[in-house]
């Protein structure tokens, strides 16, 4: 059983927050239809994420990024700055229960379509705004990203490693943090609906999801008047805790060892009983002091043996420990496997691909996966164009005008030169681009995709 089957949402989002919650929303089994604008779709659908296209399929339907956060929706593109295009969603909205967008704010008020635009027309509309500070305040105006956002919650300030400047993590937490507040409220909103017969206009701010993540340096401050500046890397006063590395290249062993029962059980897997009575090592407070020599000796054991044996003894002997996982281990985890994680979606140019699931519970023995593959850009602008009614001759009149668009868009505008210029080099060096498609700018210029 899904949830949410005849419930209908329309969602103008677009990058992770907003589509990760109306795909949570679709795997529950809501009716989301995903509106991309003529000039400017989603972006994540172009970029490095798309993978090389020896194909020459149209770039923008290729991207495993996107299909993540959209799988199972559909989608169509409207002009929403034309009337027509105006009218068409409001037509959409006749009959939903849920509108989101994820715009700067302003930007809906000035196309009409903010919720004080819209509340008396749809009364019983649950509208939810998703930005980084939030649509009120002294800064609810600025532009946000994960990356000027995670500075904002404190989280940077304290992340990295003794002596060292503060870093960011390696993912956009930030984004997802949030856009489970965000399908939490849009789910409490629904439920007072079901109550009061009213609709209700939800207020996320990415900055307010993320600031609790940081409570304990908060209260440290509030206490104590210690303001932390830099991280401690994995380490954690009054535990044995660190990633240490393993056999091979690049492999690692997380460990955590959060009492004396676990130190105790920690040295016995070592083969060093006599360690926890070891002056240097005998309290929290000397493991804490003498840390450096400490990861040193645990380091000379774990680096002769691979992660996963070390993970399975130190967990034998009741010690928290895991391998460090990489991409493929990540893909071809046992755990994840048995536990259905990974959707098997078709994706353009790829054949089936494993996608992940942004709603993972098993609600009495069910687990809730994509209902089909992402949409293709435009794909179902026809099929809902005739769900409301419109003939063939009205649709064509539509296209003619530039309202909708049921076909990939034309390269000619800032968004697909933005893509196509877009330097490589600093993603080359990261490792975050492996492979690079040589004609990508040819096959452009011809019109190929």
């Amino acid at each position: 059983m899904r949830f949410f089957e005849g419930l209908k949402v329309v969602d103008l989002t677009q990058v992770w927050i907003g589509p990760m919650m109306t795909r949570i929303l679709n795997d529950l089994g809501a009716n989301v239809i995903k509106i991309e604008r003529t000039d400017t779709p989603d972006q994540v659908r172009s970029g490095f994420l798309a993978g090389n296209n020896p194909s020459g399929e149209f770039w923008n339907n290729r991207s495993q990024y996107f299909a993540a956060r959209n799988a199972g929706k559909r989608a169509m593109q409207l002009d929403l700055r034309s009337e027509q295009g105006r009218e068409i969603l409001m037509q959409l909205l006749e009959d939903a229960d849920v509108l989101a967008e994820n715009f700067t704010p302003g930007a809906v008020r000035r196309m009409g379509l903010g919720y004080d635009d819209l509340k008396e027309r749809f009364p019983s509309l649950v509208y939810i705004s998703m930005s980084g500070y939030g649509q009120f305040g002294p800064i609810a105006h600025r532009k946000a990203v994960g990356m000027s956002m995670e500075p904002a919650s404190g989280a940077v300030a304290v992340t990295g490693y003794p002596g060292e400047d503060p870093l960011k993590t390696g993912q956009t937490w930030v984004d997802h943090y949030a856009g489970l507040h965000a399908c939490a409220a849009v789910i409490t909103a629904l439920i007072y609906r079901q109550r009061s017969g009213r609709g209700q206009y939800v207020d996320i701010s990415m900055q307010e999801a993320t600031v609790p993540t940081v409570g304990r340096h908060l209260a440290d401050y509030l206490l104590n008047g210690r303001v932390k500046v830099g991280g401690d890397g994995n380490r954690r006063p009054g535990m044995v805790r660190g990633a240490y590395p393993c056999e091979g290249d690049d492999n690692y062993v997380a460990v955590s060892a959060r009492d004396e029962a676990q130190w105790i059980a920690l040295c016995g897997v070592l083969g060093h009983d006599e360690w926890s009575e070891d002056p240097r090592f005998a309290s929290a407070d000397a493991r804490w002091s003498n840390h450096d020599e400490l990861d040193e000796l645990i380091s000379a054991w774990t680096s002769e043996r691979s992660k996963f044996e070390v993970a399975e003894l130190l967990q034998a002997a009741g010690v928290a420990a895991g391998a460090v996982l990489q991409a493929p281990e990540v893909l071809a985890d046992p755990q994840l496997a048995a536990r259905g994680f990974w959707d098997q979606l078709e994706l353009t140019g790829w054949g089936e691909v494993p996608v992940q699931r942004y709603f993972s519970p098993h609600i009495d023995g069910e687990s809730y996966g994509a209902k089909g593959r992402a949409p293709h850009l435009g794909e179902h602008t026809d099929e809902l164009l005739r769900e409301l009614g419109a003939s063939d001759e009205e649709i064509a009149e539509l296209r003619e005008s530039g309202a909708v668009v049921g076909h990939p868009v034309a390269l000619d505008n800032d968004f697909a030169r933005d893509a196509i210029t877009m330097r490589l080099d600093p993603y080359i060096e990261l490792g975050s681009v492996l492979r690079v498609d040589e004609d990508f700018r040819e096959r452009v210029a011809r019109g190929a995709g």
